[in-house]
């Protein structure tokens, strides 16, 4: 399996045919094709049909192609993956991750699709996304279930809703959590993504939060 940087992760509405275009001129490291938080209920069936075609159809140049379909119990990651698993995404983003039960049923099912398409097995990445005070707490066991796994992502603004945390720009409340994930992704050999700046407007913040996350 080929390691990549991964310095940026641009999330992309995947019902938005147009962002997406846009976003393969931007050469970044990953570009993920959003089918959760960025896609209302009603818009679900139109994002596979346009990430299936934009996989199918557009160039990404070097940009990591990623795919974010929805939780696992959701009704919905079913779907999701068999209507886009034939453009050969390089990853998958599996989020709400609290189990390696969880990332298991995915990688099962990935390796099932390259078998039966002839790719090789173990081309197709998870990353997952750590976003909930139980994914916390069962970290260990998830950064290492399987070979597949490529990266933890930080996710704490669903976290700080988990636990009832009011989000701040020094973001201690959920310093804790944002640490364990290093530190689990480390000792696991992956990578370690930070949290998502929701407010890309507020330089100031962002940038603080780059600080913070290099330090």
């Amino acid at each position: 399996m080929t390691n990549r940087v991964r310095r940026g992760l641009l999330y992309i509405p995947g019902d938005d045919m147009h962002k997406i275009r846009k976003a393969t001129t931007l050469g970044v490291d990953s570009v993920c094709l959003d089918m959760e938080d960025g896609v209302a209920l009603n818009h679900k069936e139109a994002a596979r049909a346009t990430i299936a075609e934009a996989l199918r159809m557009i160039s990404f140049g070097r940009s990591e192609r990623l795919v974010r379909i929805n939780p696992i119990g959701s009704g919905l990651e079913t779907e999701d993956l068999l209507a886009t698993i034939g453009g050969h995404p390089d990853g998958y983003v599996l989020p709400k991750v609290e189990s390696a039960e969880q990332v298991e049923w995915l990688c099962w099912r990935l390796t099932g699709a390259e078998q039966a398409r002839g790719w090789p097995i173990g081309s197709i990445r998870v990353l997952v996304l750590i976003e909930t005070a139980l994914g916390i707490v069962n970290l260990r066991p998830v950064a290492n279930c399987d070979r597949r796994l490529a990266a933890l992502i930080f996710g704490a603004e669903d976290l700080a809703g988990d636990i009832g945390a009011t989000r701040t720009r020094e973001g201690w409340e959920v310093f804790y959590a944002r640490s364990a994930v290093v530190t689990h992704a480390a000792a696991a050999g992956l990578d370690a993504i930070d949290m998502v700046c929701i407010d890309f407007e507020d330089t100031e913040r962002l940038t603080c939060e780059e600080l913070e996350g290099a330090r």
